[in-house]
């Protein structure tokens, strides 16, 4: 059996209530870790401009983007501009937009420390996230 519960406006009686329960329950539940086109309309719109273009690069081009795309000149350092994707990412499960599992959507690729050769988003993700980026964009 699944049952999807969404309450808009909880009050806090009733939120602190319904979070006792499923505490209660913990072993049974399984939170919704899902980038819905809400959460991610939302995780775009709150990115700084370079971070939006990570994802909006990675998107177009299919699931990855070399990090050379991302560089105005070759020389130009991408330091910092993939930070605001964790960030943001936090304080959306900090202010219980989404669970503390959801997984990051776009990741650096490349060998660890150091520069990234680029960032990719799961192939699944680009349909939810080209819908989320027409949402912001066009507004």
């Amino acid at each position: 059996m699944r049952i999807t519960v969404t309450v808009d406006e909880p009050t806090p009686e009733f939120q602190a209530k319904l979070l006792a329960l499923l505490a209660d329950h913990a072993q049974d539940v399984e939170a919704d870790t899902t980038w819905t086109e809400e959460r991610a309309t939302h995780y775009y719109r709150m990115l700084p401009v370079r971070a939006r273009r990570i994802v909006k690069e990675a998107v177009q081009r299919g699931g990855l983007v070399p990090s050379e795309a991302l560089r105005d000149n070759p020389d130009d350092s991408l330091r910092g501009h993939s930070a605001p994707l964790s960030r943001i990412l936090q304080r959306g499960k900090m202010s219980k937009r989404w669970p503390e599992a959801m997984k990051q959507p776009v990741t650096g690729v490349g060998p660890g420390f150091g520069k990234v050769e680029g960032y990719e988003i799961d192939r699944d993700l680009i349909p939810v996230f080209e819908t989320a980026i027409r949402n912001v964009e066009e507004k």
